[in-house]
């Protein structure tokens, strides 16, 4: 408070007004000051009130502001995940229902007139269930992945193609582990095939503008840049890698480092094109970590590069991108040829031999038109191939004799390809084991699965038991040719069966020169030849199998197709597979809900926990700027009495003169 000094009765008349006005003024505007705090109810007006606490309120308005946007989002989000339970909720309760007709079309009581009706019935779940995966919420598809502005299935090709991507959008909930709120139709539906997963490394190589980023590293953890001690011949250096972004930025700054101290040696990346190497130098060259750094063991450097060793780094595993060249990956031949697509009836030659990336074939597969999808695999390696459309089957294969398909390891039919892929999963049927009914023992005669004979009249028959892959039958079938005196070690013989050049299947070749009939049958009730798609008969010196190992989509959708196909074509052996396919749709939505439950409670949780948090912060924040009533009206109060105070004072000091202190 502002007062008027008691010392000012001999003084020139001018001071005195100066004090006192001053203290007067003082007084005034802590009264105003006061009355401004009275009237909004703050302690605070403006920064230059006090400096310290607006910069202390400004931070918490910050996190305030922070915290009251993530509630928004998790109110937002609790809402989404409510939608999306009540959409798997109501997809349960169509599978269900499904379920249910379909066993009640098993066995007897079910004629083919009742099927067919139950099969409307069927499409008309099929279209409800394609509806509810289309739902969306405030413009946001539940079930598209991380894309969610476009619907997730639509219809091509008479099937369901699935439009997403990716696993599911997040929000910002402060969160260490980000929540999804929305979920992919792969995980709810299973929109997407995953068995033509690349079967070849293609092991792509380094190049000067490769990213850091992209190399898994020598220890499998990526590359962490940082500072490397670099030691030539007792001599120490640094080289700080902390803004390099490519291979060639690395190369540089420890290049740098290195003439520095003219270490007479070049830093290059070996011929493998996936490890560094020193050349040139006229000593030992050690690399290391300072404490607590990786970049040295990342990037491989880790070994003496002695004087004429020709020691090579460790591999630092470069990964593929989208921006990867053809030229190179390991085992590719450019340019590249033609790849068959075969999906719904449809059949597109791929013609890649203008592609220069990753990229390029990305686009090339999509512009095919038959929901087919070309993605990296997380392991950075090599390339998948997924099929987007339920009720659609996929086939990839050669054109003409091309290598390209199995060059990047997304042929579909090949020597590994397991018999348990063949026809939807179900298969192929092996007679094995089986023993004669009089003597009990086991018949090998029994055990045979058909019988092939030749155009000349010849025959033989064929075993597979044991056979579990493409390459065993394959292995079996000249086996057997060659037991009976027919075959022989490649396509010249007078039969051999290989994997066809065109397409996918086997192609059976018959050298004999006769004049009659080129066939395939069963025997003792063995469906194998039918499930390897080679039951048959042609005039042809060559028999071209069917593609039995085609890649369909296990979803929702393709079973309640098959389901609905069965019904109408009065199948029972179909309708009990795609009734266990759909109990397994059925285990998979409730597992789904149990996802979003799990989301929702987590969601919940942060709710409360940011709620909390933000009060606090506004208790704080309080504290700093709000106004003690009770303390700023004794204040006002006071103040006024100071200023009644200080009039009275002034005005009996100012009427003062020399001529009251000569009496």
């Amino acid at each position: 408070m502002s007062s008027i000094p008691s010392n000012l009765a001999r003084v020139p008349n001018a001071l005195i007004s100066q004090i006192i006005v001053g203290s007067l003024n003082r007084t005034s505007s802590e009264i105003l000051r006061t009355q401004i705090q009275l009237s909004s109810g703050l302690a605070l007006n403006r920064p230059s009130d006090d400096s310290v606490a607006a910069s202390t309120i400004s931070v918490l308005d910050d996190v305030i502001e922070r915290r009251t946007q993530r509630l928004r989002n998790l109110s937002h989000s609790d809402a989404m995940l409510n939608n999306i339970d009540a959409a798997l909720a109501d997809a349960n309760d169509e599978l269900i229902e499904a379920k249910g007709i379909a066993l009640s079309q098993i066995g007897l009581g079910s004629d083919a007139q009742t099927r067919s009706n139950q099969a409307k019935v069927i499409n008309a779940m099929l279209e409800n269930l394609m509806s509810i995966s289309n739902r969306q919420y405030q413009d946001i598809y539940f079930f598209g992945g991380n894309r969610t502005t476009k619907p997730p299935i639509t219809e091509l090709l008479g099937g369901l193609q699935y439009n997403g991507e990716g696993k599911g959008l997040t929000a910002d909930f402060g969160l260490s582990k980000p929540v999804a709120i929305t979920m992919s139709a792969s995980q709810a539906f299973g929109s997407l095939s995953t068995r033509i997963q690349g079967s070849k490394d293609l092991n792509p190589g380094m190049i000067p503008s490769t990213r850091l980023l992209d190399l898994n590293g020598a220890r499998g953890f990526g590359v962490n840049p940082g500072t490397v001690e670099i030691n030539v011949g007792g001599t120490l250096v640094s080289a700080d890698l902390t803004n390099a972004h490519t291979v060639q930025d690395a190369i540089d700054s420890l290049q740098t480092a290195m003439q520095t101290i003219d270490a007479g040696a070049t830093l290059v990346i070996a011929s493998t094109g996936d490890t560094f190497q020193v050349i040139g130098n006229s000593t030992t060259i050690r690399f290391s970590d300072p404490a607590g750094g990786t970049t040295v063991a990342d990037l491989g450097l880790t070994p003496s590069f002695v004087v004429g060793s020709g020691v090579f780094g460790a591999d630092v595993d470069p990964r593929l991108t989208e921006l990867t060249k053809l030229a190179d990956l390991t085992g590719v031949s450019v340019p590249l040829g033609t790849v068959r697509l075969s999906s719904a009836g449809q059949i597109r030659d791929v013609d890649l031999s203008g592609a220069q990336n990753i990229q390029d074939i990305q686009n090339a597969f999509r512009a095919s038109g038959l929901g087919v999808r070309v993605e990296i695999a997380e392991t950075g390696d090599r390339i998948n191939v997924i099929n987007e459309v339920s009720g659609a089957s996929l086939s990839i294969g050669p054109v003409g004799g091309s290598s390209t398909a199995d060059q990047l390891g997304i042929r579909s039919f090949t020597d590994t390809t397991l018999l348990t892929d063949f026809n939807d999963g179900r298969g192929v049927d092996i007679v094995s084991g089986r023993v004669d009914p009089i003597s009990g023992m086991p018949d090998p005669t029994r055990d045979l699965d058909f019988n092939i004979t030749l155009r000349d009249g010849s025959t033989f028959d064929v075993d597979l038991s044991g056979a579990t892959t493409v390459a065993d039958v394959i292995t079996s079938i000249n086996g057997a040719a060659s037991a009976a005196g027919f075959g022989g070690t490649g396509p010249g013989s007078t039969f051999f069966v290989r994997l066809t050049g065109t397409g996918n299947g086997l192609e059976l070749l018959d050298n004999t020169g006769g004049g009659g009939m080129f066939s395939v049958t069963g025997l003792n009730g063995s469906h194998a030849a039918e499930h390897l798609g080679i039951l048959g008969s042609t005039s042809s010196a060559n028999m071209i199998g069917e593609d039995r190992a085609t890649v369909a989509v296990e979803s929702v959708f393709s079973h309640l197709i098959a389901l609905r196909d069965a019904l109408e074509a009065n199948d029972e052996n179909g309708i009990e597979i795609a009734t266990g396919k759909i109990e397994e749709d059925i285990l998979r939505v409730t597992e789904a809900r149990a996802d979003i439950g799990i989301r929702s409670r987590r969601v919940a949780d942060t709710t409360l926990r940011v709620e909390d948090l933000r009060i606090q912060d506004m208790a704080l924040k309080s504290q700093v700027q709000d106004l003690d009533y009770t303390e700023a009206a004794i204040r006002f109060s006071s103040l006024q009495q100071q200023l009644q105070a200080g009039l009275a004072s002034a005005s009996q000091i100012s009427t003062l003169t020399l001529l009251d202190f000569l009496r």
